[in-house]
């Protein structure tokens, strides 16, 4: 099933894109939705797993932490089949 409005109804959706070459440090930019705001961002990702967010001023607070652990994830499962992490990252995190 596909997104249907351009905001979830719960949580947040991370949509990131980082350059086919390049890295590490690969450096992703694109942004986080939740239900009321659309947030710029930027995340790097070191060799080791170390990630770093930064959102645009005015991001609800917390936001950093869960998509930190959105792109955490997807560097791991990159890791686990011996590739490096995914040129573009799109995924929902629940609240909590």
């Amino acid at each position: 099933m596909g997104i249907v409005g351009g905001h979830p109804e719960s949580g947040v959706r991370v949509d990131l894109t980082r350059p086919t070459n390049g890295g590490p440090p690969w450096l992703y930019e694109g942004d986080a939705t939740t239900l009321r705001a659309r947030v710029a961002m930027k995340a790097s990702v070191s060799a080791t797993g170390e990630i770093a967010v930064e959102l645009a001023p005015g991001a609800p607070e917390g936001l950093a932490d869960r998509v930190r652990l959105v792109v955490r994830a997807a560097w791991k499962h990159a890791r686990e089949d011996g590739l490096p992490p995914p040129r573009r990252i799109v995924r929902w995190r629940a609240d909590g």
